[in-house]
């Protein structure tokens, strides 16, 4: 069987490795994930969030391997604190977004290599906000709260890697990715309500390839997980490309297997199943 052959897993976050909420590993999922890691396999976190933003799960989890993060803008090594690539947004290209988003009168946040930045505490810094009080602090999210972003960023040399968009309404939201079309962007979603904005090219297939060629991984004996639009490209590059059963209807047309929903333990029960 082709499943016994597998030595990578590359996983999705939310809607996928994390419980409802996004809070918590599920349990049967940390509970295999450690088991096939223990049995000398390797295990790979690809995900929208800024990787800095996710350290207690990677700490959870004793993650060895770089981490995929910012959906392929960012490739980074935390057992040796080296960033192996990354796609920054150029500052004019990242001013055309921001002046474009906020035309719109929607929530955003600019992830860099260092922080997460954005004008008012809402939407996902809110949450972080919160969490950093009970995190320890190689844990916490290093967060900037600004009315000017691109000028904090520009005037600190840091690189931009992504820019969050945050709306309840769908209209809004696909009136901010018409807006950006003729821009040298990727834009795509990886939640319900948000709008992902990256260099042109970058998706999670773009780090997982990345990966492959560098020679941490070998995408013959490699399985991927996901559920959303941003898991879509490393889904169809990895030999293996397994959408949750809540997966979004696109991602799930294109996977070779469906793995149970998210909050049961379907990543880990798939695992377990094709052991048998």
């Amino acid at each position: 069987m082709i499943f016994v052959k597998m030595e990578t897993v590359v996983t999705d976050m939310d809607g996928t490795l994390l419980a409802k909420g996004g809070a918590e590993i599920q349990p049967l999922n940390k509970e295999v994930l450690l088991d096939w890691q223990k049995a000398g396999k390797k295990l790979v976190l690809a995900t929208g969030r800024l990787d800095l933003a996710i350290m207690p799960f990677v700490h959870e989890l004793d993650i060895k391997m770089p981490v995929i993060s910012c959906n392929g803008a960012l490739v980074r090594d935390f057992v040796n604190n080296e960033i192996l690539m990354k796609s920054d947004i150029s500052y004019d290209l990242l001013a055309q977004v921001i002046e474009t988003v906020r035309e719109y009168g929607v929530d955003y946040h600019v992830y860099t290599t260092e922080r997460i930045l954005g004008p008012t505490p809402t939407g996902k810094i809110a949450g972080f906000l919160k969490a950093n009080k009970t995190l320890p602090e190689n844990e916490q999210v290093p967060l900037t709260i600004t009315d000017d972003v691109v000028g904090e960023i520009v005037q600190a040399g840091e690189f931009p890697l992504k820019v969050l968009v945050l709306s309840d309404e769908a209209e809004t939201r696909q009136a901010v990715r018409d807006a950006l079309e003729k821009l040298p962007l990727s834009v795509m979603s990886s939640g319900e309500t948000l709008v992902d904005i990256m260099n042109v090219g970058i998706d999670k297939a773009h780090g997982l390839a990345f990966l492959d060629e560098a020679g941490w991984l070998d995408l013959e004996t490699t399985i991927a997980f996901g559920d959303n639009e941003n898991d879509i490209g490393m889904i169809e590059l990895a030999k293996m490309g397994v959408a949750m059963e809540n997966s979004i209807p696109e991602t799930l047309a294109i996977a070779d297997y469906i793995a149970g929903h998210h909050d049961t333990g379907g990543l880990g029960q798939f695992l377990l199943d094709f052991e048998e």
